[in-house]
C-alpha cells in the first residue's frame, strides 16, 4: 500500500512535471510571437512614416514646380514695370510679382478646404478671418488707388519730388510709384477669398456659436473712426480731403489689422497646445509669397535707383516682414512645439490632382 502510493506520487509528480514545462514552453513561444508582432508592427509603422513623408516631399516639389511655372508663364505675357530702366529686372520683377501672387492667393485655398472636409471651422480664429476682411479691404482701395488713380499719381510723385529737392544728397529719386499690377491682382483675390472663409465660419459652425471676440468690434470701430476723423481734419485744415494722406491711413490700419489677426491664431495655437484646424500649407504659401515681395520690393527701388519706393510704399514693406516674422513663429509652433497629432493625418493638406 505504502509503496503504490510513492509510485502514484512520483507518477504524479512526474506528469506535473512535463505539464508546467510545457506551460513554459507555450508562454515562451507567445512571448516570442509577440515581440516578433511588435517588431512587425513597429517596422510597418516605420516604413509607413517613411512612405508617407516620400510623398509628402514629392507633393512640395510637385507644387513648387506648378507655383514656378504658373509665375513665370504670367510673367512673361501680362504687362510689365515700365518704369524699370533695366530689360532684365524687368522680366525677372514680373516673374517674381506673379510667383509672390500666386502664392500668396493659393494660401487662402488650403484652409478653405480642410474646412470644407472637416465640415468645421474649429481651430481657425473667427478674429482671425474678421480682421482679415478689414484689413484687405483697406489693402485693395490703397493698392487700385496707387496703381489706377492718376491724382494719387501724381500727388505721390509730387511728394516724393519735394522730399528730393530738399536733400541734396538724394538727386537720382525719381518718385516713382513701386505698386505693381501683381499687387492690384492679390489685393482683388484676397478680398473675395478672405470674405469666402469668413462665410464657411457662418456656415459651418453659425455665429452664434462662435461669434467674434468684442476686440474685433472695437477694432473695426476704431477703424472707422480714426478714417471719419482724418478725413474730417484734412477738410477743415485745407479745405479738401487728402488722398493720399488717407490712402497711407488705410495702409497703416492693414498693417496693424495684419499683425492684430496674427496675434489671435498663435495664442490660440498656445492655449490648445495644438495646431490642428490650421492648414501649414497656408503658412507655406504665405512666407514664401512675403520672402518674393519683399525680394520684389528691394529689387524695383535697386533698380529704379529710388530708394524712396520703400517709404512711399511701407504697406507692402511692413506687410512682408510682419508675414515672414509670424509664419516663422506658426512653422515652429507646428513642428516643434505641438507637433500635429493623428487627427490631421486624415485630412489632405491639399486637393488631389
Amino acid at each position: 500500500m505504502g509503496t503504490s502510493d510513492m509510485l502514484r506520487h512520483a507518477g504524479s509528480s512526474s506528469s506535473s512535471g512535463v505539464s508546467m514545462g510545457d506551460i513554459t514552453d507555450q508562454n515562451s513561444q507567445h512571448i516570442n510571437e509577440n515581440e516578433a508582432a511588435l517588431s512587425t508592427s513597429l517596422l510597418s509603422m516605420n516604413t509607413n512614416t517613411t512612405t508617407r513623408n516620400k510623398k509628402q516631399r514629392c507633393k512640395i516639389l510637385r507644387w513648387s514646380f506648378y507655383l514656378v511655372l504658373g509665375g513665370t508663364l504670367l510673367g512673361l505675357t501680362l504687362p510689365k514695370n515700365p518704369n524699370i530702366p533695366s530689360q532684365t529686372w524687368q522680366l525677372s520683377s514680373n516673374i517674381i510679382g506673379y510667383t509672390y501672387f500666386l502664392a500668396w492667393s493659393l494660401s487662402f485655398y488650403p484652409q478653405i478646404y480642410l474646412n470644407y472636409q472637416r465640415k468645421t471651422t474649429q481651430g481657425l480664429s473667427v478674429d482671425f478671418c474678421c480682421l482679415n476682411v478689414l484689413g484687405y479691404v483697406c489693402y485693395t482701395i490703397y493698392t487700385t488707388n496707387f496703381y489706377f488713380n492718376k491724382n494719387v499719381i501724381d500727388a505721390y510723385k509730387d511728394k516724393m519730388s519735394s522730399l528730393s529737392d530738399n536733400d541734396n544728397t538724394t538727386t537720382q529719386r525719381k518718385g516713382e510709384i513701386t505698386v505693381t499690377g501683381n499687387d492690384v491682382a492679390f489685393a482683388i483675390h484676397a478680398i473675395i477669398m478672405a470674405t469666402f472663409t469668413l462665410s464657411q465660419v457662418g456656415f459651418y459652425d453659425t455665429f452664434t456659436a462662435r461669434p467674434p471676440s468684442k476686440r474685433v468690434f472695437i477694432i473695426f470701430f476704431c477703424a472707422a473712426a480714426f478714417c471719419l476723423l482724418y478725413i474730417l481734419g484734412t477738410w477743415i485744415y485745407q479745405g479738401q480731403v487728402n488722398i493720399l494722406g488717407f490712402l497711407y491711413v488705410l495702409g497703416s490700419i492693414k498693417i496693424c489689422v495684419t499683425i492684430g489677426k496674427y496675434v489671435p491664431q498663435a495664442l490660440m495655437n498656445r492655449s490648445r497646445k495644438s495646431t490642428v484646424g490650421w492648414n501649414v500649407w497656408n503658412v507655406i504659401l504665405d512666407l514664401t509669397g512675403g520672402i518674393l515681395s519683399l525680394i520684389q520690393h528691394v529689387g524695383d527701388c535697386a533698380s529704379m535707383n529710388d530708394w524712396s519706393g520703400l517709404v512711399g510704399n511701407p504697406a507692402k514693406l511692413l506687410l512682408s516682414f510682419i508675414t515672414i516674422t509670424f509664419d516663422c513663429i506658426f512653422l515652429v509652433q507646428h513642428y516643434i512645439l505641438y507637433p500635429e497629432n493623428k487627427e490631421n493625418e486624415s485630412y489632405s493638406p491639399l486637393p488631389a490632382n
